[in-house]
């Protein structure tokens, strides 16, 4: 799936570039994918702090006394189109913020705007690390760039398997079981997470990083 192994004859595991260069890395398999094909749309950047992102918990709370305040927070970031780049712009606001203020008020802002400051703290550690593990691969972040085939190109070198096809609903099959359901490898049959900013509009095709099985399988991250 990630073309990190050889199609050999023998019983013998022989690696390709991409599996040795992963071997380099040591981070999930999925996610060094996504960095090494980072370098090749030159998004280094962007797919960097996309999977840091993905590799903390949230930073964005939702207390329940509060949760309308803080989703409307959280709105401003929401891309309808991915959640992937809604953690993006979410970074993007961050940094920037951050460059702009002082480390309390920049502490009280998050505070206020319903950010969690000490896994904002660890996101950021997190990518530092990423950087110095990359450099050695020629991956070095560049500047800020906007491109989200690009970005979703990268991102799907590593999900290759998280992939859903939206089902046609069955008239005669219950209608809540059915509607907006997808079918991904494996015969998996996952709906959008209702948090996510598809579940909306669920598009014909998805990719999701995450699938949670609750009261059903839910694509988390789409």
């Amino acid at each position: 799936e990630l073309g990190a192994v050889k199609d050999t004859k023998s019983k013998a595991v022989e690696l390709t570039k991409i599996g040795r260069d992963l071997a380099r890395l040591p981070i999930e398999p999925r996610f060094g994918r996504m960095l090494l094909e980072s370098k090749k749309h030159d998004l280094a950047r962007e797919v960097m702090v996309i999977v840091a992102g993905l590799t903390i918990q949230d930073p964005r709370e939702r207390p329940l006394a509060k949760r309308p305040q803080a989703e409307l927070a959280h709105a401003r970031f929401a891309d309808p189109t991915s959640d992937f780049l809604s953690l993006l712009n979410l970074w993007n606001y961050i940094e920037e913020q951050q460059q702009k203020l002082s480390s309390s008020a920049f502490r009280r802002l998050c505070k206020n705007e319903y950010l969690n400051y000490l896994r904002v703290r660890e996101w950021q550690d997190l990518i530092k690390q990423l950087k110095s593990i990359a450099k050695p691969l020629g991956i070095v972040p560049g500047n800020a760039k906007i491109d989200p085939d690009g970005i979703h190109q990268c991102l799907l070198s590593g999900l290759l398997s998280q992939i859903g096809l939206k089902q046609l609903s069955d008239k005669k099959a219950d209608d809540k079981k059915t509607s907006g359901e997808y079918l991904g490898s494996n015969n998996k049959k996952f709906v959008v997470f209702p948090g996510s900013t598809l579940a909306k509009k669920p598009p014909a095709a998805i990719m999701s990083a995450e699938l949670v099985e609750t009261s059903r399988l839910f694509a988390r991250m789409n």
